[in-house]
């Protein structure tokens, strides 16, 4: 590879991740000889967007080791990632962390904390953290609200939007696919609809996250003539969430008509997702329809889909790994390119045991 300066292989290691291409990227950091802050964070961070959040605390431990400085951004991704991960001691290790370094009490930093904890069920920590920020913003809002709705405190979540424009703050647009989602869930289908056209009112376009929202509310209440009329009424083509809704609410009222509607778009859109042959094959197996059962089985063979295995999160020592069934123990690609990449460099058995400076 031609010679570059750090900028400039930075660029292209957030271009790779950015991109999906992990396994790139991870090549580009092992022949990067000078790695800075930035070097080990557009990994961290996109790590921690993905599935791949066990690698983002690796990293995050490595890039320690090699005695790189953590900034907030390194923070955020290291809380983000034991958010996915629902990795609540060593977020809480990283939280302490954060303390020591005086990163806390930065917005970026506290919002983080609030999606942790909640996610990990500690929605009282959560909102502790919440109600010590004195520079709240729409961010931290919505992840309080997402958090109760998440931990199904729906009354909660749903109060506190509306006491969130009292306070003097604008809903986003991830405003409403929270209290929506918590409407749903709720059964209050005429406050969805009003919360709903209060945010065309507003001039916020509706996404795709919001008609999904939408019908699952209709849905789950029963309504599936008015479900899939809003699907076609929508501005755009509909995609894999808005149908996915659908096909879950036909489901809960054994609405198979309207299930293999979905269903057609649905294999259309995401050919390779066992979970949509399965639900409408097992619908038609429950009403003894067992020749359609076997179509849509035989339709996911052909197309040699096949179901995902289970997955189990172990924890080793205090370090998280997932095993899935049939794995073999060479491990992945990706894992054999990071284990080259800390190779010597791993830190003392405390997974994140952190230095008290």
């Amino acid at each position: 590879m031609l010679h570059r300066d750090v900028v400039s292989w930075n660029s292209l290691i957030s271009v790779f991740s950015s991109n999906g291409l992990y396994s790139d990227a991870v090549r580009l950091l092992l022949e990067l000889k000078k790695r800075d802050q930035v070097s080990y964070n557009t990994l961290i961070v996109g790590y921690s967007e993905n599935p791949l959040c066990s690698e983002a605390l690796d990293l995050f431990l490595d890039m320690r080791s090699v005695g790189i400085e953590y900034d907030v951004v390194s923070i955020v991704g290291a809380l983000s990632a034991c958010g996915n991960l629902s990795a609540l001691k060593q977020g809480k290790e990283i939280h302490c962390l954060s303390m020591r370094k005086l990163f806390d009490t930065h917005l970026f930093v506290a919002n983080s904390l609030i999606d942790l904890y909640t996610k990990c069920g500690r929605i009282a920590l959560g909102k502790k953290i919440f109600d010590r920020i004195s520079n709240k913003d729409v961010a931290s809002w919505n992840a309080m609200i997402l958090g109760y709705g998440m931990q199904g405190e729906l009354e909660a979540a749903i109060n506190l939007f509306d006491l969130m424009k009292d306070e003097g703050l604008e809903y986003d647009h991830v405003s409403y696919i929270a209290v929506l989602s918590a409407c749903s869930h709720a059964g209050l289908v005429e406050r969805g609809k009003r919360y709903f056209d209060q945010m065309l009112a507003q001039n916020i376009r509706p996404t795709q996250m919001h008609y999904a929202c939408m019908v699952d509310l209709l849905g789950r209440a029963g309504l599936m003539t008015e479900a899939a009329e809003l699907v076609r009424s929508m501005p755009f083509e509909a995609d894999s969430n808005v149908w996915g809704a659908l096909l879950g609410a036909c489901r809960i009222h054994g609405n198979i008509e309207l299930a293999q509607l979905a269903a057609e778009h649905l294999f259309k859109l995401k050919p390779g997702h066992c979970g949509y042959y399965i639900l409408l094959s097992n619908m038609y197996a429950e009403v003894g329809r067992w020749n359609e059962a076997d179509k849509v089985r035989a339709l996911m063979k052909s197309r040699k889909v096949k179901k995902n295995p289970g997955c189990s999160w172990v924890q080793i020592g205090n370090k998280l790994r997932a095993f899935l069934v049939g794995e073999g123990s060479q491990g992945s690609e990706l894992e054999l390119c990071y284990d080259e990449l800390v190779k010597g460099e791993r830190m003392s058995s405390a997974y994140l045991s952190w230095p008290q400076t």
